[in-house]
């Protein structure tokens, strides 16, 4: 599994609606019957031009969160059985709907990637260990952090007692490590 780099595009605000700001999800010219791969943007200084952002894969406004699961995340979990590390985030300005893809809304249907994922590590995990009759356990434990302004915050901490600095960065051996990041255990 290599890097994959994603865009979802929020439904237009009113004022936007307002401004024809219309971002759109399209296909690339070099292949225009695959799936979107293209974010066109226009130019609000000149009309008759546009900004295009290529991905390897664009989900528009109408994508569900169960699309932007099936087809970007659920793939992941094999490798993570296979004892890869797996790194899913959303980055983007305040706004653009990070908070709504990774941990989703109230209802079932609007789970984000966070809860669907899991579930789908859960559901793997009794596989495995109904499989190998008790012989193999999966412990699962996760970290929840966010960077703000180049500042790393432990999203299990309680902001209050978060320091404006937020947490160091270290290099260990090769892999980089957030130091004091809090790791829970997650039960089903």
């Amino acid at each position: 599994m290599s890097v994959r780099v994603v865009a979802r595009i929020r439904p237009l605000l009113k004022q936007e609606l307002e401004k024809d700001t219309i971002v759109e999800a399209a296909t690339s010219a070099s292949e225009p019957l695959a799936a979107p791969s293209v974010v066109r943007i226009p130019n609000p200084k000149n009309e008759a031009e546009a900004f295009s952002f290529q991905f390897n894969s664009v989900y528009d406004q109408l994508a569900t969160q169960q699309q932007v699961f099936d087809n970007e995340i659920a793939p992941t979990v094999k490798h993570l059985f296979k004892g890869f590390d797996v790194t899913i985030f959303a980055y983007g300005v305040t706004g653009t709907g990070k908070t709504h893809t990774m941990r989703g809304g109230k209802l079932l249907a609007d789970r984000g990637v966070i809860p669907r994922l899991l579930s789908s590590i859960y559901r793997r995990s009794r596989k495995i260990e109904k499989d190998t009759e008790g012989d193999t356990r999966v412990d699962v434990a996760m970290s929840y952090y966010e960077i703000y302004n180049d500042r790393v915050y432990d999203l299990f901490e309680a902001p209050e007692k978060r320091t404006p600095a937020g947490l160091p960065i270290r290099d260990n051996n090769g892999k980089t490590v957030v130091v004091g990041l809090t790791e829970r255990p997650c039960t089903s």
